[in-house]
């Protein structure tokens, strides 16, 4: 009976062992600190592009020498081929010291410090689902899901392992999402959701639609997808002629990232000119959400508000950036305010919360058009 316990007990001991083995190799990689990494692509989820880190300043900015360095385009008849590729458009990112970026058909992770690499993953390509070249997101993980590198390639959510590279199980199938609709950009993580836009046709009008949608971080389950251009009985799809809402694509979120107000669980994301962006013969009215600022509730992805900047765009006038947020005093009062701009070339500064202008908008009438059949907005 003693040696039956002894062995029981032993047993245990060792399962437990393994236990914490595991929790601990799944707990290597910490949350990144947004005080002394660049965690995402905009560094916050307010958008800000600000790193509090004060090390250089205005004193020895001159004397910085380079640490090390990554070629821009890879010598293609070199067997070890490398470098970040052609037309790259990628702002690494860098968690714990280590930074993660896309590179030609890979994704890499280095020593932030010295730019030796950790791991490397290779995407395989196909004819549109090539690897983005806008850079990649991180997800600190769960005690018990390791943490993540996401990136996507064409239709395809990939997720990784962020400590050794290989493909996260139990994400989707073997680590990758089918989208069904392209998107060719970083999802912007919140919690555990992952927000994506759509990459699709300016021309012809019909096409896969330019919604945003939400994936679940931990299994890749879709969670939401809103609509851009609104189907019958929902708020804006009396903006557009009978049935011209059908089939519609453009309205899409096609630039590298959105922004959250964690506070208020708010995401903002922004479309672009309904298609086809020159022509509005076959879509007479405001168009909505083409050319608008969107706020979603980020857990349900229901419409809190909206704010188009152009009514009826026949100019390709989107809102590539995301807002910025940011709280700003009037009259002694605080307002959380929200800053768009634009290719219109101009600043909207708006309530984040309501979606008010804060110092008021003026519309303007516009030139109409004389071309048979076609429509100009009034303002």
């Amino acid at each position: 009976m003693f040696r039956r316990n002894t062995i029981l007990l032993g047993s245990a001991a060792v399962l437990i062992a393994i236990q914490m083995m595991a929790i601990a190799a799944q707990q290597s990689v910490k949350p990144g600190n947004p005080a002394t990494d660049w965690p995402m692509f905009s560094h916050d989820l307010a958008g800000t592009r600000f790193s509090p880190l004060k090390q250089i300043n205005a004193n020895n900015v001159g004397k910085l020498k380079l640490a090390w360095s990554m070629p821009y385009r890879a010598d293609r008849s070199s067997a070890a081929a490398g470098g970040l590729g052609g037309l790259t458009e990628a702002t690494p990112i860098v968690v714990n010291g280590l930074m993660y970026l896309p590179a030609e058909t890979r994704v890499l992770a280095l020593d932030a410090a010295t730019g030796k690499e950790i791991w490397k993953f290779e995407v395989p390509s196909s004819p549109g689902n090539a690897l983005s070249r806008r850079g990649v997101t991180y997800w600190p993980g769960e005690p018990n899901i390791p943490a993540r590198i996401f990136v996507t390639a064409g239709r395809r959510l990939i997720a990784l392992n962020a400590t050794t590279g290989e493909s996260a199980q139990g994400f989707g199938n073997n680590g990758e999402v089918d989208m069904v609709v392209p998107y060719n950009s970083p999802p912007t993580i919140f919690k555990n959701l992952l927000f994506v836009g759509a990459n699709v046709g300016e021309q012809p009008a019909t096409g896969p639609p330019g919604n945003t949608r939400a994936y679940d971080a931990r299994t890749g389950a879709k969670i939401w997808e809103f609509h851009s251009v609104p189907q019958p009985g929902e708020v804006g799809n009396d903006t557009w002629p009978a049935d011209g809402w059908k089939d519609r694509t453009g309205v899409n979120n096609w630039g590298f990232y959105m922004t959250v107000d964690t506070e208020r669980s708010l995401l903002y994301t922004v479309f672009g000119s309904p298609a086809s962006d020159y022509y509005g013969f076959d879509r007479k009215g405001n168009d909505l959400f083409g050319n608008s600022v969107v706020a979603l509730d980020a857990n349900s992805g229901k419409l809190k508000w909206y704010f188009q900047t152009v009514h009826h765009d026949l100019w390709d006038m989107d809102l590539p950036p995301a807002p910025i947020l940011m709280d700003i005093t009037v009259k002694g009062k605080k307002i959380p305010a929200l800053i768009q701009t634009g290719k219109l070339g101009l600043i909207f500064i708006l309530n984040r919360v309501t979606g008010e202008p804060i110092f008021g908008v003026e519309e303007r009438p516009v030139a109409q058009s004389d071309v048979p059949g076609e429509f100009t907005s009034a303002t």
